[in-house]
């Protein structure tokens, strides 16, 4: 190709052309915004008590596309004790947890499925060296594995390229295989953050991978990307972005064209709930169909003062299987907040028609 000078005319018609897109896909974002703000989903529900949320410390699941097997991290009092249990579905069952084929011998957490079922990445703790000839020390970094005609393959550490940091976690898998995750930043002058990032996926390789910006600048203090398969939206947490500080909830950002909207909260009923910990709400996960956001919570059942008898029993077993201040797994239905923000554009498309 040769290459050639524009001209002023020529320059002046792509930066108008520019700053048309980008006006319009703000505006397009700020329509989602406004209809995610005025929506309030219904409170979250528990999700397989007993089984999947349990008495230990319990991930948020990633689904096959079917939505027969899940995957899921579970740990006792340690992190550091951390393992990926496999579960089937059953009807509307799901069959005791088993240690996944490939977890271990290192603490592995937050599996995550491509949308065609045949990768799962996942954060792994595990001992490297800090250099050639250098001592072993642990570090967290993604890892892989592929399915394959006679199960899952051995894990592999993804490349240099987009293991950047020594505390990488939260991988989530767009369909055309763009990988999203976070990771902490350093800030000249400012206390450790954790940041979103995105490495483009090409011709079997991952670009370098780069932070994700919104409207507005970049988002610091934000973690737990799930991606929507098309990438058209943006899931993901934050202990910065509302009050109380410190205190995790989730955010939802949608996409028009290169530009990620302002983060907009998500609200249900519950959202404000008593933490003493300080975790929150996070670790986001979305249904294979789309209808269902899943994520981790120690929030409790509330107890009634004047409760009677059945109640107390029923508090009782409770206790004995999931409700004990531990991480656990909960829902929510998505599907009604992306039609409000879809219906919202619509609306405002007919009106601009008009």
């Amino acid at each position: 190709m040769i290459s050639r000078p524009l001209l002023l005319a020529e320059v002046s018609v792509i930066a108008a052309a520019v700053l048309a897109q980008s006006v319009v896909s703000n505006r397009t974002s700020d329509i989602a915004t406004t209809a995610i703000e005025n929506a309030t989903l219904p409170a979250p529900t528990i999700f397989a008590p007993g089984v999947i949320s349990s008495l230990g410390n319990d991930g948020t699941p990633t689904f096959s596309p079917d939505g027969q097997t899940l995957y899921f991290y579970r740990y006792g009092t340690s992190p550091g004790s951390a393992v990926i249990f496999e579960s089937q579905r059953t009807g509307s069952e799901w069959s005791i947890p088993v240690a996944a084929p490939f977890s271990g011998p290192a603490s592995d957490r937050q599996p995550a499925f491509s949308p065609d079922g045949r990768t799962l990445v996942y954060a792994s703790r595990r001992l490297l060296p800090a250099g050639p000839g250098e001592a072993f020390r642990p570090v967290t970094q993604l890892w892989r594995v592929i399915r394959t005609a006679s199960g899952w393959s051995a894990p592999e550490r993804l490349p240099d390229t987009v293991n950047i940091s020594e505390r990488m976690h939260n991988p989530s898998l767009a369909a055309n295989g763009d990988l999203y995750f976070t990771c902490p930043t350093n800030q000249p002058g400012q206390e450790l953050t954790w940041g979103l990032y995105r490495a483009a996926y090409r011709n079997g390789t991952y670009d370098p991978p780069q932070r994700l910006a919104f409207s507005g600048g970049d988002l610091l203090d934000a973690d737990d990307p799930a991606i929507a398969p098309d990438q058209s939206y943006l899931i993901f947490g934050s202990h910065g972005l509302h009050a109380p500080l410190g205190r995790e909830h989730l955010f939802i950002s949608f996409r028009a064209g290169t530009l990620w909207g302002t983060p907009s909260k998500i609200h249900y009923e519950g959202d404000d709930w008593p933490d003493l910990s300080g975790n929150g709400d996070g670790e986001p996960q979305i249904s294979p169909d789309g209808k269902t956001l899943y994520f981790d919570s120690s929030r409790s059942v509330p107890i009634e003062p004047d409760r009677s008898r059945s109640q107390f029993l029923a508090d009782a077993e409770r206790l004995n299987t999931w409700d004990n201040g531990s991480s656990n797994v909960w829902y929510l239905p998505l599907k009604p907040l992306l039609d409000a923000a879809g219906r919202r554009r619509e609306e405002k498309q007919d009106d601009a028609k008009e």
